[in-house]
């Protein structure tokens, strides 16, 4: 996007939420949640699709599936599952029967919730995307819409469907394909996740090449051309490990168009992508327009802050004291790092933002924050401290159940406005932004050649705006080990977990790198009495819940999970 187009593109983007507004409203009514609901209705095109408006009400259920993907169970199931986050159980705080504990350990159950939301997250954007071209389908049959109007709204539906595909197989493996709504089996059986990740690569080369090559208010929020080709990208990276068979020298290239014709550049401000009000930023592939009046629900600042914290930004509703960062995570970055941000210390707050909410606490009045609460004793007294930073105490000391009110360094890469809504939060969210595609490239073409000349600059170009030195070997110890042994391209996954912190990349990465059965072992030391730590590669998958089981016998559990 060219910077004398930005303008005009952010004036565009406001249209667009206003008609977001009414595309929601028509969505919550409309979206499916389960498999196994009704699949038919009475679509006649007497009763759908009359207007411009009517079209947009509809493409919005399928876009509001995506709400849940930076603040429900997919966040959790692709960050606390890894060593950047945990959610400690403070005295009764965050217990919710040990479920929070077992997610860090790898010690899930087939009963765990999030297994349902997570199921549920696909499969109701794909049984919502289905029914959508269902009904464009009928519309052309009966000649009340010109096939070629119809075909730009089905292959973006197609490509909304592929999304949701992607996570189903990449979070359970063997899944149900479902790809006709008129047809569908009431009871789908589990079909062998290579088969499903054939089948979805073909749709999408089929279909990302229909979509829009427009980068401006028209597309954003949606999924054009480039944001189709960044998905392919991401099962393309991800093939080995969902086919047995790589697919890097495609992923590159799909990152390649990317980088090269997508009109997409690197902010010169790293956090300009996470700032509230945000919307329109030059490297936003594929955006969540989260807006805490059009489109509410982006709730990291009240998942992860200190009840206390509602003092420190002047919040309308107190945190819940959650989520925070694992102290090894925290120190993979360099001190001087940007993205690191500042430590809050006894004579005054941090002064310039960070990925993390650090150290000593203060109101806005600039008194100190304090919390005197009950709970577990903390060692830097009630000037609250994040992570007790400088107090020599570990910061996190326990998992549960006494971990400290105040353990755990907070998550800020999204900006905590002032005076803000920590549950509605005005920050849009990028699912796809350029840095990642940058640094996809930059690992496809190191597992095609280690010694490939063209890794290095890549990520350096990502390390530069952080404002750390140029990285010389991507080599190294791993982020929850920096004592341990040299990994081969250890480095350059911590410099993905680095940059991609909270964006639900990281599970991923691990499993890339053969290190998500290790990161589990590294919680051992969090592992009290009651507390399991589960070890074995089938952890890779997650269990299908067994409501899903009850409902639907035809579906088959993944291994290692009675």
């Amino acid at each position: 996007m060219k910077t004398t187009d930005r303008n005009t593109m952010r004036k565009s983007i406001l249209l667009v939420k206003a008609i977001i507004v009414v595309m929601l409203i028509a969505a919550f009514n409309q979206s499916c949640t389960d498999l196994d609901e009704e699949l038919y209705g009475e679509v006649t095109p007497d009763n759908f699709f009359n207007s411009e408006e009517e079209i947009l009400a509809a493409l919005g259920a399928a876009y509001t599936q995506f709400g849940n993907w930076a603040s429900g169970d997919p966040l959790t199931l692709q960050t606390v599952t890894t060593d950047e986050m945990t959610v400690p159980t403070r005295g009764a705080d965050w217990d919710d029967g040990g479920e929070w504990r077992r997610t860090h350990l790898h010690s899930w159950t087939r009963e765990d919730g999030y297994f349902n939301g997570g199921w549920n997250f696909g499969f109701g954007g794909v049984n919502t995307a289905n029914r959508l071209i269902f009904q464009f389908e009928v519309l052309v049959e009966d000649g009340a819409m010109e096939a070629a109007e119809a075909a730009a709204f089905i292959a973006e539906l197609r490509v909304i469907r592929g999304f949701f595909y992607w996570q189903l197989i990449d979070m359970f493996g063997n899944v149900p394909l479902v790809t006709d709504f008129e047809t569908a089996e009431a009871l789908p059986a589990t079909v062998p996740r290579a088969e499903v990740y054939a089948w979805l690569v073909a749709d999408l080369e089929d279909a990302v090449p229909l979509l829009s090559k427009l980068v401006d208010g028209t597309t954003y929020g949606r999924m054009n051309y480039w944001a189709g080709q960044t998905l392919l990208a991401k099962l393309y990276l991800n093939a080995e490990v969902y086919t047995g068979v790589p697919a890097y020298s495609q992923a590159a290239a799909a990152c390649t168009d990317v980088i090269d014709n997508g009109e997409y550049v690197l902010t010169g401000n790293y956090f300009d992508n996470f700032a509230a009000g945000n919307t329109g930023t030059s490297e936003m592939i594929f955006a969540i327009p989260y807006d805490q009046v059009y489109y509410g629900g982006f709730n990291i600042a009240v998942r992860s802050l200190h009840y206390s914290s509602q003092y420190t930004y002047n919040l309308t509703a107190q945190p819940w004291n959650g989520f925070c960062t694992l102290e090894e995570f925290y120190n993979s970055y360099e001190e001087t790092d940007l993205r690191r941000g500042d430590v809050g210390t006894l004579e005054g707050p941090a002064i310039k933002r960070g990925n993390f909410v650090a150290g000593f606490q203060y109101n806005a009045d600039g008194t100190q924050t304090m919390d005197d609460g009950a709970g577990a004793a903390d060692p830097d007294g009630k000037h609250l401290n994040f992570g007790s930073i400088g107090s020599g105490e570990p910061q996190i000391n326990e998992l549960g159940p006494q971990a400290y009110r105040q353990a755990g360094v907070r998550i800020g890469k999204w900006e905590i406005e002032m005076g803000g809504i920590p549950s509605d939060m005005n920050n849009d969210y990028a699912v796809f932004r350029l840095a990642d595609v940058i640094l996809m490239k930059a690992e496809a073409l190191w597992r095609q050649n280690p010694a490939d000349a063209g890794v290095l600059p890549l990520v350096n170009d990502i390390r530069l705006r952080a404002g750390v030195d140029d990285m010389t070997s991507v080599d190294g110890p791993v982020s929850f080990d920096m004592a341990g042994p040299v990994i081969p391209g250890g480095e350059l996954y911590n410099e993905i977990g680095r940059e991609m912190f909270g964006e639900n990349t990281k599970r991923q990465a691990l499993i890339r790198w053969g290190l998500f059965d290790d990161v589990a072992l590294w919680a051992l030391p969090f592992n009290n009495p009651g507390d399991v730590l589960v070890e074995g590669e089938h952890t890779t998958l997650f269990p299908i819940h067994r409501d899903k089981i009850t409902a639907n016998p035809n579906l088959i559990q993944n291994p290692g999970y009675n």
